[in-house]
C-alpha cells in the first residue's frame, strides 16, 4: 500500500492496474486512492474502537483531488472518528451550510447521506450482497486489504511488507497468481480453471474440501495440500467473522476418521494429555517480580486475561479502556474484531504502568519507545516457562474456578460456534473474568 502525497498530476499519471492497488495520502491519514483495472476511485476510510469504515467518495475522472480531500477532512473522518457511518446519516441543515458554495462537494456528499429509498432498500434486504456470486478471490482480497491496513497502522510498513509477500504466495495457491506452470492453480478442473479463486464462496463445502486435501496429496504431494490447506483456512476464519460475507460456518477441515491421519499440518482431533501448566506458580510470580517494570507487567497481564504474546507486544493505549474495564483488538489471529475483559487486578497494572510509562503509544514499550519485541522465559530450580504459558495457565485455570466453556474460549479469542468473531464483552464476561483472576491470585498469596 504506496503511501505519496496524493496530487491531481500523480493521480491523472498513475496506470492502471490489473489488481486493486491502494494508495494513501501523506498529508491527510485516512484519505486513499483505489486504482483498478478501468477505474481510480476516492475513498475515506478510519477505524474506530475496532470497526472499520471505507466510504467511497467518487471516482478520480469525475472528482477533482481537492475538493475529495476537503471533504474527507472535513466531513467524512471527522464522522467516522466519532464513531458514525457517514452513509447511516441524513442529509442535514449542518450538510446543507457547510456545502454552500462548494456544489461539487454538496452533490457528492449528498450521494453519500441515507435517503428515504437508500433506507427502503436495506430493509428489504436489496443491498445485500448476493451470496451466489461472492467469490473466494473477492473475499481474499478483502482479507489482505484488511490485515496489511491493520499490520501497518500497529506493527510497521516492514513487517506489512513482509506479510504481503506471504500473503501474495497464499493466493497463488487458491488460484490468484497471474501466472502458472502447465499443471495450472491447485485444486483446478475443466469448468473451474482458475482453482477455487472464481468459485463461490458459498459452493466450498466440508466435503470438497475433504476431496480437495486428499487429490491434492496424490497429485502434488503432502506440503503442497498443506499449503494449499492453510490459505483456505486463514480464507474461511475472516469469512465467518465478516458481516459483508454470507459465510456462517468454516468447512475447513473434517476429520472423517477421527484420529488425525492425513489432516494437515495445523489440524489435530483432540486427545486427553496432561495439560501444559504453570506447575509453581507462587515461584513463577517471585522470579516475574525481579523483572523490569515493562516486561514484569505485560507477563502478569497475560496470566491474568489470556491474552497471546503476540497480542500483548502490539497493544497500544488507544486499545484499552480502563474505564470499562476492556482491550479491543480489530483482527486477531482466529477471529476478526473482538474485546477482552479486564479484571480489578490487570486495570490496576496498566494504570499504574500508564503513570510510569507516560502513556506513550504502545502499552509496553521497548528500551527506545517503541513495542517491546520480546518476553522472557522464566527459570527456577531448572525449570523453564515460556510467555505463552501464561495463557494456557489462564484457560486451565478459568476451568477450574468453574466458569463455563464458553466464556473462557470468547475471553482468549476462540471461535466458538455461531458467534462469529463479533461480540460485546458482557456483565457476565467480565464477571467470569474477575472469578479467575481472584482465583489465580489467591494461588499465588504469600509470593506479593
Amino acid at each position: 500500500m504506496p503511501h505519496q502525497k496524493l496530487t491531481q498530476a500523480v493521480v491523472d499519471r498513475l496506470p492502471f492496474s490489473d489488481t486493486t492497488i491502494w494508495y494513501h495520502d501523506q498529508e491527510l491519514a485516512g484519505f486513499n486512492l483505489s486504482v483498478g483495472q478501468k477505474s481510480k476511485t476516492f475513498y475515506a476510510a478510519h477505524e474506530f474502537k475496532g470497526r472499520f469504515f471505507r466510504v467511497k467518495i467518487g471516482r478520480a475522472d469525475v472528482v477533482r483531488v481537492n475538493v475529495a480531500r476537503d471533504l474527507a477532512r472535513n466531513v467524512l473522518i471527522p464522522e467516522m472518528r466519532s464513531g458514525v457511518d457517514p452513509r447511516s446519516l441524513y442529509w442535514s441543515d449542518h450538510d446543507d451550510t457547510r456545502t454552500e458554495g462548494a456544489p461539487e462537494a454538496r452533490t457528492i456528499l449528498q450521494g453519500i447521506r441515507m435517503s428515504d429509498e437508500k433506507a427502503e432498500g436495506v430493509l428489504r434486504g436489496r443491498r445485500r450482497v448476493d451470496a451466489d456470486r461472492v467469490t473466494v478471490g473477492q473475499v481474499w482480497e478483502a482479507y489482505e486489504q484488511a490485515h496489511i491496513a491493520n499490520l501497518i497502522e500497529n506493527k510497521g510498513t516492514a513487517q506489512a511488507a513482509r506479510a504481503r509477500k506471504h500473503k501474495t504466495e497464499q493466493r497463488r495457491y487458491l488460484g490468484g497468481a497471474e501466472r502458472y506452470g502447465s499443471d495450472g492453480p491447485c485444486a483446478a478442473t475443466l469448468e473451474h480453471p482458475r482453482g477455487w479463486w472464481d468459485r463461490p464462496i458459498t459452493s466450498i463445502t466440508p466435503e470438497e474440501v475433504s476431496k480437495t486435501w486428499r487429490t491434492l496429496q496424490v497429485q502434488r504431494g503432502r506440503r503442497t495440500a498443506q499449503q494449499f490447506m492453510m490459505a483456505a483456512k486463514v480464507l474461511f476464519q475472516f469469512a465467518v467473522a465478516s458481516d459483508a460475507v454470507p459465510v456462517t460456518q468454516s468447512p475447513v477441515f473434517v476429520d472423517e476418521g477421527s484420529n488425525g491421519r492425513g489432516l494437515p499440518k495445523g489440524w489435530q482431533t483432540l486427545t486427553a494429555k496432561e495439560p501444559e501448566r504453570i506447575d509453581d506458580l507462587r515461584a513463577w510470580w517471585r522470579e516475574v517480580d525481579k523483572l523490569d517494570v515493562v516486561p514484569k507487567s505485560a507477563l502478569k497481564l497475560m496470566l491474568l486475561t489470556g491474552l497471546r504474546p503476540s497480542e500483548a507486544l502490539s497493544l497500544t493505549w488507544d486499545q484499552v479502556d480502563l474505564e470499562r474495564r476492556k482491550i479491543v483488538f480489530a483482527m486477531t489471529k482466529t477471529t476478526g474484531a473482538r474485546e477482552v475483559a479486564l479484571s480489578s487486578w490487570s486495570v490496576n497494572q496498566l494504570k499504574r504502568l500508564e503513570r510510569f510509562d507516560g502513556k506513550r503509544n504502545f502499552v509496553f514499550c521497548g528500551p527506545t519507545g517503541g513495542r517491546l519485541h520480546e518476553l522472557p522465559n522464566i527459570k527456577n530450580k531448572g525449570r523453564t516457562w515460556t510467555p505463552k504459558q501464561c495463557r494456557k495457565e489462564w484457560r486451565s485455570s478459568a476451568t477450574e474456578a468453574g466458569i463455563s466453556f464458553e466464556h473462557a474460549e470468547l475471553q482468549i479469542g476462540h471461535s466458538v460456534g455461531a458467534v462469529q468473531g463479533r461480540y460485546i464483552v458482557s456483565p457476565d464476561l467480565s464477571a467470569s473474568v474477575q472469578t479467575v483472576a481472584d482465583f489465580i491470585m489467591q494461588r499465588v498469596e504469600g509470593a506479593v
